[in-house]
């Protein structure tokens, strides 16, 4: 008996530890985790969106830098036009924790597949911002949109760099997915040089607006097969108002300076990388 009292204690040591390294616990298919383990996840370097669920008036007062703001009081039937990826990890938290496992159960309802609550930022030991959460008019020199793996990025984006060459494309656009193994290329040749690239995938949005999940995970595979590593919008809400809505040529290239302001001109068809490179470089020296 003593043996076996002892191989039950060393599997439930065991087991504490691996919860430990974790999620604390599941409910509902959410994942608990401490304040703590929320940070180190966000310190990882993984993509990941932090989610504060309080109002914007506790927002504005003060927040983790990087969270977006989805009151959990506006979680209804249809998905956060913020959250397009439904295999996107997502770390919500609010004020004290009833507020985030409330709108952590409600996400899970909705369809997406890693959540995780984090509780309240009553609990937070690390830094905050009171950066006020604004509802901006969406330009491409002010803007929020998702990539590929759900992170949101905004105008901070091309804030990043001298100049961004934004490529719009589509899964099913033959010449797209030829150029893109160049463009892969040139995104590595010219990052000391100020010079950025950034896809669009333009066939993932329904004409509802929603996000197409089998579209974005094709995209995912498109763009590592082809070695086009580089980051890959989604045309959610913001971007179509900032101007894609108007394109229905793919590929469509174009120019973007580090206030968000589009130079140059607008390229429609796909180029060599001996082309590219000289356009790059014209555009580069406006």
């Amino acid at each position: 008996m003593r043996k076996k009292a002892g191989f039950l204690g060393f599997v439930t040591g065991i087991i504490g530890l691996l919860m430990a390294g974790g999620a604390l616990a599941e409910e509902n298919g959410v994942s608990k985790l401490t304040a703590g383990q929320a940070y180190e996840r966000m310190q990882s370097g993984d993509p990941v969106v932090v989610v504060d669920v309080r109002t914007k008036e506790e927002y504005d007062a003060g927040h983790i830098e990087g969270a977006v703001l989805i009151p959990n009081e506006e979680i209804g039937e249809i998905k956060p036009d913020l959250l397009p990826v439904e295999d996107a990890e997502i770390l919500i938290y609010c004020r004290s924790g009833n507020r985030s496992a409330q709108a952590a159960a409600k996400l899970m309802e909705l369809g997406y597949t890693k959540v995780s609550d984090f509780g309240g930022i009553n609990d937070w030991t690390y830094e905050t911002v009171d950066t006020p959460w604004e509802d901006k008019a969406a330009t491409l020199a002010s803007f929020r949109a998702a990539d590929l793996n759900g992170q949101i990025r905004d105008e901070s984006f091309f804030a990043s760099a001298e100049l961004t060459m934004v490529n719009v494309w589509a899964t099913y656009c033959g010449p797209c997915l030829r150029e893109m193994p160049e463009l892969g290329e040139l995104s590595q040749e010219y990052a000391d040089k100020g010079v950025q690239i950034a896809g669009v995938v333009i066939d993932t949005r329904n004409s509802d607006g929603t996000i197409v999940q089998s579209q974005v995970e094709q995209a995912r595979a498109l763009a590592a097969q082809t070695g086009a590593e580089y980051v890959h919008l989604l045309p959610t809400s913001d971007l179509i108002q900032a101007g894609l809505g108007g394109i229905y040529s793919v590929p469509t290239t174009f120019f973007v300076n580090a206030d968000g302001e589009q130079v140059g001109e607008t390229y429609v068809g796909s180029r060599s990388k001996e082309d590219w490179s000289a356009i790059i470089d014209e555009v580069s020296a406006q």
